[in-house]
């Protein structure tokens, strides 16, 4: 799986702004990947921010590797680029009628990419659930991601508000795609989140 390979056989699917890296869905031998690509950003935001963002995020995806509902990562193309497991899934939409295990099967990827101290952070963008044919919720996109050392100083004393983020973007999302399956605990929960979130960019 080469640049050159994978340039001749791609779709654009999101074309990143500033500094983020593109998305492509590249076919190669009858199997379908997701490409993403930071090559095409200026040359100042290429060997800057676009790299770190690609680096952080390769990273994290190494780290997570091995979690149902988390795409694996299969190439680490250059320092510019990597390709992931292709998942054939959608966002969820409003209000509709989803699994009674989507939830609590997506809660439990939260609780597994937390333990090894990752924080997704961006969970409120409906684009970065995705539900497959099959009713599994798939977790993507954790460029706005923070990964901590778990046990260390940040982690110890940061990583709690971090989980607090996720758990009030999972609970939006659970409000928003089911309401009715929400209960008391967590609409009164949800309600203090909606208070404070503006204190917080990501989310």
């Amino acid at each position: 799986m080469e640049r050159g390979e994978i340039e001749k056989n791609s779709i654009s699917l999101v074309k990143g702004r500033f500094g983020k890296p593109d998305l492509s869905r590249a076919e190669i031998g009858g199997q379908y990947f997701i490409i993403k690509d930071a090559q095409k950003r200026n040359f100042f935001f290429r060997w800057t921010l676009s790299w770190w963002l690609i680096q952080k995020e390769w990273k994290i995806y190494e780290k997570l590797n091995g979690i149902k509902g988390i795409p694996k990562p299969l190439k680490r193309i250059d320092r510019f680029a990597f390709a992931l497991e292709f998942i054939p899934g959608r966002p969820i939409g409003r209000n509709e009628k989803l699994p009674t295990s989507f939830f609590p099967s997506l809660k439990r990827i939260l609780d597994e990419i937390h333990l090894r101290g990752i924080a997704h952070l961006d969970l409120r963008h409906k684009g970065n659930i995705l539900i497959t044919e099959a009713g599994e919720p798939y977790l993507i996109d954790f460029n706005s991601s923070i990964s901590l050392k778990v046990g260390g100083i940040l982690h110890r004393y940061f990583f709690p508000f971090l989980r607090w983020v996720d758990y009030g973007g999972f609970l939006k999302l659970k409000e928003r795609a089911s309401p009715s399956s929400m209960t008391p605990d967590e609409i009164q929960f949800l309600r203090r989140f909606n208070r404070l979130r503006k204190l917080w960019i990501f989310n």
